[in-house]
């Protein structure tokens, strides 16, 4: 600003055209000196060398210019020494570099030529590194497959905790067994050698197992055993060694059966918890009860232990025979039982209910133990006994009856005693009949108690039958009596053979009633033979005959009137006027004869109907 005022001060002596100074100045203060960045850069640069603005410091601003670029140069040539040493230091360093590095390179090289073997090698042992540890993994995956672990083996020697890792040990050697099979075919050496080491852990396996079954086996003493899935897995894998499974079965099934035979002492002694249900023992006065009851406990617990074999060994067939076996155990308390109460009944009734009885529980506890089971025996030999029974006490019944067999009477009825034995012989057909026996062959059932109880019936009426003193008098009361017989044993079922073989014994006698009855109206009209045959003789028999079809009860004998059914009268009247119609027309058709026989077979025959 002072220089700006300076030169506004200054005259202008020349003209501003040719003054150069002048246009120069004007140049300068024409310039707007804050909108130039350089003149403000440099105006700012001389503010910091200029410390006070006058006239002496302007003159020697030059001067004090040179001496500061002097000094920058100097400055500048001190810095400039100090990088040169620096770069020259560094050219030292670079050098020593490019020579180290040369030396390091010819080194390199060196070394490559040298290393080229042991690299191959190093290359050759990773590749063998790698096959190992392929063969490694796949010896790993060999062993893993053909082998069990350390754990695995302890497992399988441990008696006391049998569980279902036990059994999958178990099935994994199995596993290797049967993959074994298919390694031999390939490598024979290594697969024997794992069956047998698998063969030997195996073996191990089954005497562990076998050992802790037995032990679970003797615990099985309750009432109302539970059989555990263990259990039932550990007899399932005993079955690949079958004298160690049937070993078991033997030990379980002597164990069952000791149990029942308690459990049944106790049913016969103390009853149930409580007394409920009551001792068995205590119904002894009772044959039907106490018989029942015995035989009906032993068929409830046989289905109970049933259901507990079939959860514990699963085969039917061994459960069959397992189940024989523990019944075998109270054979001897229930027969000492049972045959006391059939020797000391002497009733007919009490013992057909017995032996019904025994029947139906044989037909319902066969499919449980089987038809050749002990128990099934000597209910066989139970009923047997209780039939022989029976049958004795049926024949001294029926003996004890005849020995009072009195002369029938005039009509020839059924006597008392012979009542007494249809009403005997009633009784037992309608316990039959309502007995709850489940009889797979009825007929033959039925046939032969009308065997035991209808023959000696059939007997009686034959000795009371002797007793009469006509043949006549016999037949018709025979007749009478079978035909009671044959009336009430129609009213059952499956009688057919037995009313049959009752028929033909009464066609027999009414045959025999026709032929005496045919002989009674000859003899009554004096009807002579073809060899006997004369006038005379024909004469009476036309006069008889005449006589006689005026009252023609003449010609019946009373005694067939006695004949308990209008079939039977019927029968022997027809029949015996049949057979005297043949003798009648074959001395009719004789020509010399029809002058004295007044009356044509059809005549003769209507009057005779």
């Amino acid at each position: 600003n002072e220089y700006k005022s300076y030169l506004r001060m200054a005259p202008v002596a020349e003209d501003a055209a040719s003054n150069p100074l002048s246009r120069k100045l004007q140049k300068i203060l024409s310039l707007k000196l804050d909108q130039d960045p350089d003149l403000l850069l440099a105006l700012k640069g001389l503010s910091s060398v200029v410390q006070t603005n006058n006239l002496r410091t302007r003159r020697n601003l030059r001067g004090e210019f040179e001496k500061r670029s002097v000094e920058l140069s100097e400055e500048l040539c001190d810095s400039f020494r100090h990088v040169n040493s620096l770069i020259d230091r560094l050219s030292d360093e670079i050098t020593d570099i490019s020579n180290t590095c040369s030396e390091m390179t010819e080194k390199l090289a060196s070394s490559r030529s040298q290393m080229s073997g042991l690299l191959q090698k190093t290359s050759q042992i990773k590749h063998d590194s790698e096959e190992v540890e392929m063969k490694r993994e796949v010896i790993g995956a060999f062993i893993e497959r053909y082998n069990i672990t350390p754990e695995q083996s302890a497992i399988l020697r441990n008696s006391q905790s049998v569980n279902h890792d036990f059994f999958d040990v178990m099935r994994r050697i199995k596993t290797i067994h049967q993959d074994c099979k298919t390694l031999l075919q390939s490598h024979q050496s290594t697969g024997l050698q794992i069956m047998e080491n698998m063969a030997l852990e195996q073996e191990t396996a089954y005497q562990t197992l076998y050992k802790w079954t037995q032990g679970e086996c003797r615990h099985l003493t309750s009432e109302a055993p539970e059989a555990t899935a263990v259990l039932r897995e550990a007899l399932e894998m005993l079955q690949d060694r079958s004298p160690l499974y049937n070993a078991c079965i033997e030990e379980l099934c002597k164990v069952r059966r000791a149990a029942l035979l308690r459990m049944f002492i106790n049913a016969l002694t103390k009853g149930g918890p409580n007394g409920t249900p009551k001792a068995i023992e205590l119904t002894s006065h009772d044959p039907i009860q106490y018989t029942g009851d015995m035989i009906a406990w032993l068929h409830q617990a046989i289905a109970s232990e049933r259901d507990f074999l079939v959860g514990a060994i699963g085969d039917k067939k061994k459960t069959t025979s397992a189940l024989a076996f523990i019944s075998e155990g109270i054979c001897r308390t229930l027969k000492i039982r049972v045959e006391q109460v059939l020797n000391n009944t002497e009733d007919c009734l009490v013992l057909l209910k017995v032996c019904n009885i025994t029947q139906f529980y044989i037909t319902t506890v066969t499919p449980f133990i089987g038809s050749k089971a002990p128990l099934i025996a000597l209910l066989m030999d139970l009923k047997v006994l209780g039939q022989q029974q029976f049958n004795r006490y049926i024949v001294l019944t029926v003996a004890r009856l005849s020995d009072r067999s009195e002369l029938p009477n005039q009509d020839l009825v059924p006597t008392v005693a012979f009542q007494e034995a249809l009403h005997l012989l009633k009784v037992v057909l309608n316990t039959h009949d309502i007995s709850v026996v489940s009889n797979t062959n009825p007929s033959e059932s039925m046939a032969k108690l009308l065997d035991v109880i209808v023959d000696p019936v059939v007997s009686l009426c034959q000795t009371s039958a002797l007793l009469l003193h006509t043949p006549v008098d016999r037949s018709v009361y025979f007749i009478n009596t079978l035909t009671c017989v044959i009336n009430l044993t129609a009213l059952y079922e499956h009688t057919d053979k037995k009313i049959a073989q009752l028929n033909r014994q009464v066609d027999e006698n009414l045959g025999k009633l026709v032929k005496l009855q045919l002989d009674h109206i000859a003899r009554t009209v004096r009807l002579p033979t073809l060899e006997t045959v004369t006038l005379e003789r024909l004469t009476v028999a036309s006069e008889q005959l005449d006589a006689a079809l005026c009252n023609a009860e003449v010609l019946q004998l009373h005694q067939c009137r006695c004949l308990s059914t209008l079939r039977h009268r019927s029968f022997v009247w027809e029949r015996a006027c049949a057979g005297f119609l043949d003798l009648y027309t074959a001395l009719y058709n004789s020509p010399s004869n029809q002058d004295t026989l007044n009356k044509s077979p059809d005549q003769l025959k209507e009057l005779l109907q």
